[in-house]
């Protein structure tokens, strides 16, 4: 009797053993039972019969024989006579030469069949014949009769266990090299569990040059574990295809019910496994032989089978986000199923997003949004505008119509309000706002205080008046939310002092990406930026953007890399602040930014307009935006952006009607926010520019006088005001700036207040008033011929020029061009060394 689990190599022993015997001169019997044959009655003694025909006699003799039992019940009295009559002809058979009966797979054999094995057992004692059987271990198919009989006479009982790592060394050796072996023989031990034919077809992947790695088996190997599963009765494929489907981890009565058989027999064939070397402690071995299992299952059976496996698990208590993954694979809800199905997915999709998992959570939420009905449908689309929220703003509008509904009914509260308020602020939906601010002001208890407090910040940011709304909560207690709201507020209105420097901390310190209004924490970097603080502005900025990529949070990343845009520009950075924006633009689809389109355009204006590439600036001139930006403070800081680019391309006109927009926007608000939008001094340059030098000094004059005027805002003043003065009193106001503006942490007006002192002090003499730069001198250039020339100075080419810079070749040859012409020289060569830096 062989024992051993599925590919231990039973077959293989038999069929040496026949050999051998063949060799020797006996006669061979064999036969293979398989288990779709047991109600066939006689069907292995007609497979010894036919092995029979080297003796035709008795391949006839035993043939009608089988042929009369076959037609009997196993129980009839002819019947046992019969057998006795077929053992008596073995037997007699032997007296001639030895007789060897090989049958593999024994578990298998039909009835009839079994009772001449258990007969002839019985009667072989001092004959010449060798009963010689093969089972698979822990079978619970073989008569127990069987069994008693094995064990009553003597018997020769052969197990084969699994491969050892030696063993498998010396089967690799015959076809790699010794270290080649020597460095697999772990691999695969662990893998196979020592199984005989998964090392035997794994080596045949390897010799055709498919070997298996740590995720998957080659052909050879899947196809023979395949093909070995499916040798025995439907329960073991069953029971694997339920642990394939259910993953490890899971308890056998879980895979017992998925594969719709008793946890005893789960019990006992994940055993059969687990000797088998496939399976180790309830899970395979080798990921590659569960894909094996899950590619052999066509489409449909593969659904159904997640299908079955939710409802298992659900009913079994397993956690939400384990029982929805196996309905997304199922792929719909039937009608049974979206009874309990809806919630479970709702509450997988809130983990997910907790987990910062955003695309599970939408696949999960749109699963179960068809099957949705009532309150469920409700809570559905807030977590999915929520979801989308992270990574596409536009794509939420289709979800908003019953956040509207549940609004106006009172059914919304706290933070999903904020989010729909949002929502109507980002797209420039006035009507919407206006009437979720009304219902707010009649029901203050729908807003927590933290949601009052974002609700504030955000209507602030996009310049709409709060002072009609009472926000509950906020009003009636002293709360650091509220607080921390109030202080950060100022920013946006009047001047802001330290308190909005703390608030503005604790805020970055407890907001977290998809869960913060990005507006609030867009105000407090802005507060610190203004402030002085520049440094711990990008730091918190740096770490918002990787929380926000850590978390896939993909709109306060984009929104994000322009306030880092925003910060580089004013550190003096053109260059790369362009660069930035730029990413950030393509992060998201334009109709996903909403009125914050005109955010990261302002930046890209300001910085194309330092660089000197009107060719780009041409082109964002006719970036579509939407109109209502321009009644939110997006839309100042896009205006006043627009208004210097159409400067700098000699558009005066264009520059004053943008500036003078900007002062009716924050006339209209009641704020005056230079730090934003310093109008009167933009618009005293645009005069400048037309030569209206008298209306120029009297908005420098009326900006200077009005109270609460902070250090930039006095130093920009300063500059312009320069613009206006004679010579030696020019260096001086320009002077002033400097120091004033040193302390702000605004590296960009910094740089340009020196370029205009370096041209003031060029011009001018200890014995008169300032004289025009002739030919020769750098303060003929501008600014950002200034930017080439130095670069050019330094031994750079054009190309690697254009990539600092973030300009095009062709940009570059246009301006250095220039700065030949006006310099006097004839090439690079013979540039000045003394070009002074401008913090490239």
């Amino acid at each position: 009797m062989v024992t051993g689990g599925l590919g231990s190599g039973k077959t293989e022993l038999l069929r040496q053993c026949a050999d051998r015997a063949v060799e020797a001169g006996a006669l061979v019997l064999s036969a293979s039972a398989v288990w779709s044959e047991q109600s066939l009655a006689g069907g292995v003694l007609e497979q010894l019969a036919q092995s029979a025909r080297p003796q035709p006699e008795l391949a006839h003799r035993m043939g009608e024989l089988i042929a009369s039992c076959a037609t009997l019940r196993p129980d009839h009295p002819r019947s046992a006579r019969l057998l006795h009559q077929l053992c008596t002809t073995v037997l007699e058979l032997s007296q001639r030469h030895p007789v060897v009966v090989s049958i593999d797979d024994v578990q298998f054999a039909d009835s009839v069949s079994r009772q001449f094995l258990l007969q002839l057992r019985r009667r072989i004692f001092l004959s010449r014949v060798l009963l010689l059987l093969s089972e698979w271990e822990h079978s619970h198919s073989l008569s127990l009769r069987q069994h008693a009989e094995g064990n009553e006479r003597q018997a020769c009982h052969i197990r084969l266990g699994p491969l050892g790592e030696a063993q498998i060394k010396a089967m690799l050796t015959e076809h790699v090299g010794r270290a080649t072996a020597a460095k697999l023989a772990p691999l695969w031990s662990r893998w196979s569990g020592g199984n005989r034919m998964l090392v035997r077809s794994m080596i045949d992947d390897l010799v055709a040059g498919e070997a298996a790695d740590e995720w998957r088996l080659g052909p050879t190997a899947a196809g023979s574990v395949l093909a070995a599963l499916h040798r025995w009765e439907p329960s073991i494929p069953a029971v694997v295809r339920a642990m394939a489907v259910l993953g490890d981890g899971h308890p056998v009565d879980f895979v017992a019910r998925l594969a719709e058989v008793s946890t005893e027999v789960a019990q006992q064939l994940v055993g059969f496994l687990d000797t088998s070397g496939l399976v180790l402690g309830g899970s395979f071995r080798h990921p590659g032989v569960r894909a094996a299992v899950l590619e052999s299952l066509s489409t449909t059976e593969r659904a159904a089978l997640h299908g079955r496996a939710a409802e298992v698990l659900y009913r079994c208590g397993e956690d939400a986000t384990t029982v929805a993954t196996h309905l997304l694979a199922h792929g719909r809800l039937d009608d049974e199923q979206a009874r309990w199905a809806v919630d479970v997915l709702r509450v997988a999709a809130e983990q997910a997003l907790a987990a910062d998992d955003v695309d599970a959570a939408i696949r999960y939420l749109e699963l179960a949004l068809p099957a949705a009905e009532g309150p469920q449908r409700l809570e559905v689309n807030r977590v999915l505008v929520r979801a989308w929220w992270r990574i596409n703003p536009a794509a939420s509008a289709v979800h908003l119509e019953p956040l509207h509904a549940a609004m106006s009914t009172g059914e919304l509260a706290g933070r999903d309000v904020v989010i729909l308020l949002w929502h109507a602020l980002w797209t420039g939906d006035h009507d919407t706002v206006a009437e979720v601010l009304r219902l707010c002001r009649e029901n203050p208890d729908v807003l927590d205080v933290q949601s009052a407090a974002e609700l504030r910040i955000v209507c602030q940011f996009h310049g709409v008046d709060l002072e009609p709304v009472e926000v509950g909560a906020a009003q009636s207690v002293v709360d650091p939310w509220a607080e921390a709201a109030h202080a950060l507020g100022q920013f946006w209105t009047t001047r802001f002092d330290r308190r909005a420097v703390a608030a503005a901390e604790h805020v970055l310190k407890s907001s977290r990406p998809g869960e913060t209004a990005p507006e609030m924490v867009a105000t407090a970097l802005l507060v610190l930026t203004f402030a002085g603080d520049a440094g711990s502005a990008e730091h918190w900025c740096g770490r918002v953007i990787d929380e926000a990529v850590n978390g896939r949070v993909r709109t306060w990343q984009a929104f994000f890399e322009v306030v880092r845009a925003h910060l580089t520009l004013r550190r003096g950075d053109p260059a790369t602040a362009f660069r930035l924006a730029s990413s950030a633009l393509d992060l998201l689809p334009t109709q996903g930014w909403g009125v914050s389109i005109g955010y990261p355009a302002a930046v890209l204006f300001t910085a194309l307009t330092e660089l000197g590439d009107r060719h780009r600036l041409e082109e964002l001139l006719r970036l579509p935006v939407p109109k209502a930006m321009f009644d939110t403070i997006v839309g100042l800081f896009y205006l006043h952006a627009r208004g210097h680019a159409h400067l700098a391309c000699g558009r005066a006109l264009a520059a004053i009607s943008d500036f003078q927009q900007c002062g009716l926007l924050m006339e209209r608000w009641g704020a005056d926010l230079p730090l934003v939008a310093p109008w009167r001094l933009d618009l005293a340059e645009a005069n400048i520019a037309l030569g209206r030098r008298d209306a120029a000094r009297d908005l420098v004059t009326e900006q200077l006088t009005r109270p609460g005027i902070g250090r930039w805002t006095r130093g920009i003043a300063m500059r312009v005001l320069a613009e206006l003065s004679e010579a030696d009193e020019r260096v001086s106001l320009l002077r002033k700036s400097l120091e004033l503006l040193k302390s702000c942490g605004d590296g960009l007006a910094l740089a340009r207040t020196q370029r205009r002192l370096d041209e003031a002090r060029g011009g001018a003499t200890d014995d008169g008033p300032a004289r025009r730069p002739g030919r020769g001198s750098v303060a003929v250039l501008s600014d950002s011929e200034r930017r080439v020339a130095e670069l050019a100075a330094t031994g750079h080419t054009n190309r690697e020029i254009s990539a600092l810079l973030y300009i095009t070749v062709s940009t570059v040859e246009q301006h250095l061009t220039r700065v030949y012409r006006k310099l006097g020289v004839k090439g690079r060569a013979e540039l000045p060394r003394d070009l002074a830096p401008l913090g490239i």
